[in-house]
């Protein structure tokens, strides 16, 4: 049973890692906010307005708005477009706005007023609006997992109440989405609990390297 992963489907888990990495940066760095998980977003929206924690409520809002913003900006680069094509500027955008992030992160390191922080949260969530619709595009979404969990288990059970090991096949990407997410978000939490500044870079190298595998699809399929 064949259980590598194409350069096209390594795109998933790559950006998964990014996503994961960017909900521990936003929450444990920024604010206590999810630059990807709008579901926990609003959630955490509606615990701060109840606690009247203007700032912090504040964050979670402009989150909100550069996710919107991302994915209307996604759809509209990719309204007419092949599918390559259209990754390759998903991919090439999220990536320049992931660099874009890391290093006004870097630059402005010292700064502690919680308002500095609305920059980087929508930075950070624009371009995981971007990566919202790059999951459409792929029909595998890297930033949201309740549904993707839901098949994965069905799948497993069917193939064991079956005998049928066959269908394990169908858990390949999803499974490996799911540790990838986890693994961003373990390592980008390392190295926050350790204070090591350059874990702002994380995001921009998951993308980046989903990006080189597209650039490498596209060529082998040329």
């Amino acid at each position: 049973m064949k259980f590598a992963l194409t350069y096209n489907e390594a795109i998933l888990p790559f950006t998964a890692f990014a996503a994961g990495t960017v909900d521990i940066i936003g929450f444990t760095t920024l604010g206590g906010v999810f630059a990807s998980a709008m579901t926990g977003n609003f959630a955490l929206l509606a615990y701060y307005v109840a606690q009247s924690r203007t700032q912090a409520a504040m964050g979670s809002i402009v989150a909100l708005i550069g996710f919107a913003a991302g994915c209307a900006l996604g759809v509209l680069q990719r309204r007419g477009r092949a599918q390559q094509q259209a990754l390759t500027r998903l991919l090439g955008g999220e990536t320049a706005l992931l660099l874009a992030f890391a290093l006004y992160a870097a630059a402005s390191a010292q700064v502690e007023h919680s308002s500095s922080n609305h920059p980087r949260i929508l930075l950070l969530a624009v371009a995981m609006g971007l990566q919202a619709v790059i999951g459409q595009t792929t029909n595998l979404s890297t930033i949201v997992f309740t549904t993707t969990l839901t098949k994965m288990v069905g799948t497993i059970a069917d193939s064991i109440a079956s005998g049928d090991a066959s269908e394990l096949k169908d858990v390949r990407i999803p499974s490996a989405v799911v540790v990838s997410y986890l693994f961003g978000a373990l390592l980008a939490g390392a190295l926050v609990v350790r204070k090591i500044d350059e874990v702002v870079f994380l995001p921009f190298i998951g993308v980046a390297l989903a990006f080189v595998m597209h650039r490498l699809a596209c060529r082998e399929s040329a």
